[in-house]
């Protein structure tokens, strides 16, 4: 009896007297009398400077970065009802309230909104310029306030327009702008420097409207991510920096509400963090070593914002498996002690610089790894606020340089417009790294080969392009990139020996390779990958789950000669699949391929059971109802099996399980009721099946088998010969017996 196919899932205004350091930098002419067309045109020039330096990212692709999860997997976006808006701020799932670890259900509402008019590709997945096109939207409002902001607080035009053109242009600002998944960076910062513009405003002008508006889009900006709660510090500053009675008490008692606003958004941030595992394992590193890591990126942060070079997506931490720390980091430490002793000797000398200086500090403090957070040290994302405070010590140079070199003054701001200019062209370049996942992580393995995670999402990347452009396409293409992402899950592993994910996923490549050539050692290495990632994780499911599939591939193999190794074998991929739905009962795909293991066993019972579960959850799959429908054929329900077929056949046209399938149940029907016409249906779906996959040699045999049965040589010994040539042996023999003339 013919078996079937199942399918596996596979300087500033208000101060009444500048100091006698800052007297020294006051500008000959007062900017405060330029016109006011004038005094804003520089902004205007510079949003359009920042719109076309941007405009280079708009072809970018979504990047399996978080874009993925983001978007296309985010069950919050796919539709818009009060429903769904309700889960985003109040969802009793903490997935779905915490997603990826933050709470910020206003970026979640806003990537909703911008979900419902992208365009849907071809692949049914949206494509991302849309969610590009408001990143840079909402970049360039930014930059706007940026002007506003600092407009407000010098009276030189050389400080608004240095600090927003750095804002605007700045290389490290990419990752933040043109990555779909950071929308909450770009949206936050944007209430965050309108929060930051209307206190200043009601600190110039005493009106209560812009503090109460101040508390409001505080409060938005904290629901956008909850960074923002830096903000209730910076407004000391703001007070510092305007006014000399900051030290007085009764001046802050208006931050009591931000105050309240930062201490709840801060502690629902730990319990995101927390139940996304986002805080590292305290036992990775020691918390005296921290203080080096810390005090390493604040100087990172400081040299990356002065050249930015060599930067990636992701920055890994020195030795990850001693768990040393180089003592070039140890050497940061004494030069981080003497920037914060630098903003306590300047704050009555140099508001301008201590300013500067605490703004970066006070917004960069947070994402230092003094606590940990995450698998990377530091990222160009975290600078995108705290940079600010750079611009403002560049800006202050500036100053000093122009009014001590006065007739040198077109040297200095041409030198300053070519770092403007390079500026501009790193930015672009960078955007060509963020062009698509594959260029993103060859760039960062590239200069980070120690970021295991950059090898991982790498081979990912080359796994998704053998499957998505190369599969049954071209062979040689599809296991030249199968086997590529085979040695880039290697090489995470060579970095980091205990790297679950990529045991794992250098298992499902073997598993691929092993499936398209047929050599039985990548299927050896594979469940020795799957072995490993349940040595290092013994709750890891998915790892369980394939390692059941392989069991049951020995059992069908080993139980040809053997009965007993395909009951023991059975036994072992029954033991796992269960293992992997203990402990992820969400795992669905789990019933398909356990299902799959009982029909092969002749348990269709059973089958149909775990068939039944799956579709009970997921209607969409046509090949699981082309195994249910093969079970049905099993226990010869044959007008369930019809049926199955027929279901999987308008979900897929094209599903050549399902055609192949139906042909054995017309055959079996064929031998109830020897009508000839149920063999022509098999034949059909034979020939349909041949269409599909020309390369098949047991197709064609088999329809020169069924032809023979209704006793007709017509096309039998063509197809016969096809087969040979395509390699299937058996063909030979009916040769012999029916085409020797």
């Amino acid at each position: 009896m013919l078996k079937g196919k199942y399918v596996r899932n596979s300087s500033h205004t208000n101060s009444p007297a500048p100091s006698a350091v800052e007297s020294e930098f006051q500008s000959p002419i007062a900017d405060i009398n330029v016109p006011v067309w004038k005094r804003y045109l520089p902004m205007f020039l510079i949003v359009i400077l920042t719109a076309f330096v941007y405009s280079f990212s708009l072809d970018n692709h979504a990047t399996n970065w978080d874009d993925d999860k983001y978007i296309d997997d985010n069950s919050l976006l796919k539709t818009l009802d009060k429903e769904t808006v309700k889960k985003m701020f109040f969802s009793d799932d903490p997935k779905e309230k915490y997603f990826m670890g933050n709470y910020h259900p206003l970026t979640m509402l806003t990537l909703n909104l911008n979900y419902q008019i992208a365009e849907i590709g071809a692949n049914g997945k949206a494509l991302p310029y849309t969610f590009i096109i408001i990143n840079i939207t909402l970049h360039l409002l930014s930059c706007f306030l940026v002007y506003l902001i600092f407009s407000q607080l010098f009276t030189k035009r050389l400080y608004p327009i240095v600090i927003t053109l750095l804002f605007g242009i700045h290389t490290l600002h990419v990752e933040s702008v043109t990555w779909i998944a950071e929308r909450k960076d770009v949206l936050y910062t944007m209430f965050f420097f309108l929060s930051l513009y209307c206190y200043i405003l009601y600190k110039k002008q005493h009106n209560v409207l812009f503090y109460i508006t101040s508390i409001i889009v505080f409060f938005l900006s904290a629901l956008s991510k909850g960074q923002a709660v830096s903000l209730t510090i910076t407004l000391f500053l703001v007070d510092y920096f305007l006014t000399d009675d900051y030290l007085k008490p009764k001046t802050h008692l208006n931050k009591i509400p931000f105050f309240a606003i930062s201490i709840y958004f801060g502690l629902i941030s730990i319990e995101a963090q927390a139940v996304s595992d986002a805080l590292a394992e305290t036992d990775q590193y020691e918390p005296y070593q921290r203080i080096a890591f810390g005090s390493n990126g604040f100087l990172q942060y400081i040299l990356r914002f002065i050249l930015p070079v060599k930067l990636a997506c992701l920055y890994p931490y020195p030795d990850i498996v001693n768990r040393t720390v180089p003592m070039i980091y140890w050497l940061t430490v004494p030069i981080f002690i003497v920037f914060l002793l630098l903003s306590f000797f300047t704050y009555k000398k140099s508001k301008t610089f201590t300013f500067g200086l605490l703004f970066y500090v006070v917004n960069i403090a947070l994402l230092l790894q003094f606590i940990p957070v995450g698998s990377a040290m530091y990222a160009d994302r975290y600078s995108y606020i705290p940079s600010i405070g750079l611009s403002v010590l560049l800006a202050y140079g500036l100053d000093l340089l122009l009014v001590k070199f006065k007739d040198r003054d077109s040297l200095i701001y041409g030198v300053f417009a070519a770092y403007a200019l390079i500026l501009c062209v790193l930015t672009v370049q960078r955007q060509k790294v963020w062009h698509d996942s594959e260029t993103l992580w060859t760039d960062c393995v590239s200069k980070y080969p120690e970021a295991v995670i950059g090898w991982n999402n790498l081979g990912s990347q080359k796994n998704l392009i053998a499957d998505s452009v190369y599969k049954k396409v071209d062979d040689s293409k599809y296991l030249e990139f199968k086997k590529s992402a085979i040695d880039c899950f290697t090489n995470g592993i060579k970095y980091k020996p205990d790297y679950t994910h990529c045991f794992y996923n250098r298992g499902l490549a073997e598993i691929d390779v092993f499936e398209h050539t047929n050599d039985t050692s990548y299927q050896r290495k594979a469940f020795l990958d799957f072995c490993e990632a349940i040595k290092y994780d013994s709750d890891f499911a998915p790892a369980f789950h394939s390692r059941a599939s392989i069991y049951d591939s020995y059992s069908e193999r080993f139980g040809k000669q053997n009965p007993d190794s395909c009951s023991f074998y059975f036994s072992l991929a029954i033991f796992d699949f269960e293992r992997a739905l203990d402990l992820n009962p969400k795992l669905i795909d789990v019933y398909v391929n356990r299902g799959v293991a009982y029909g092969k066993y002749m348990d269709f019972s059973h089958a149909i059971e775990d068939f039944n579960k799956y579709i009970s959850e997921k209607t969409d799959n046509p090949s699981v109802y082309s195994n249910r429908g093969l079970a049905y054929n099993g226990l010869r329900q044959y007008d369930k099996a019809l049926e199955d077929f027929e279901r999987a056949l308008s979900l897929d046209s094209l599903n050549e399980g399902a055609y192949f399938n139906r042909s054995l149940t017309y055959r079996n029907l064929s031998e109830i009721s020897n009508k000839n016409e149920n063999l022509l249906k098999a034949i059909q779906d034979v020939s349909k099946c041949i269409q599909i996959n020309p390369n098949s040699g047991y197709y064609y045999y088999l329809r020169a088998l069924l032809n023979l049965n209704r006793n007709s040589r017509e096309g039998v010994c063509e197809d016969l010969h096809i087969a040979l040539e395509k390699n299937y042996s058996p063909a030979s023999n009916l040769i012999q017996q029916f085409c020797n003339n």
